[in-house]
């Protein structure tokens, strides 16, 4: 089967707004991504290039929500849509109703979302039935 190793220009090629993150915070970012994402031959997502697009997903979101991204993005802290926002005086509203627990988390980016929209199938029981 075998596992994913970091591809740091690779990464970058495909998200060019995380260019303010060392190569060393993104091998950071790359072990932590393992530890949400299982990238041994145990791995429930056996395609390996399947695998590398869940990992980096997971590396843009962390990227995202410890350092922002090249253009302030990130890192405001806020969980959820924005509700309401206004101008003057500068308010915000944020919404996580309907959000259920499990996945608030990821919602803090969109990188985050991707990933948890992409890995429904693997949180889905399988019925098999008559075996």
């Amino acid at each position: 089967m075998g596992v994913v190793v970091l591809d740091i220009p690779g990464f970058r090629d495909r998200y060019p707004e995380f260019s303010n993150v060392t190569d060393g915070q993104l091998a950071l970012l790359f072990d932590s991504a393992t530890d949400y994402l299982d990238n041994t031959n145990f791995s429930l997502v056996i395609n390996l290039d399947k695998r590398q697009r869940l990992l980096y997903y997971l590396m843009a979101h962390l990227a995202y929500m410890r350092y922002g991204d090249k253009d302030g993005n990130g890192k405001s802290g806020a969980v959820g849509r924005v509700s309401s926002a206004s101008e003057g005086s500068v308010s915000a509203s944020f919404d996580v109703g309907g959000v259920e627990f499990r996945y608030m988390w990821y919602t803090q980016s969109p990188y985050g979302m991707d990933y948890w929209q992409a890995t429904k199938v693997y949180r889905m029981a399988n019925y098999y039935p008559g075996v």
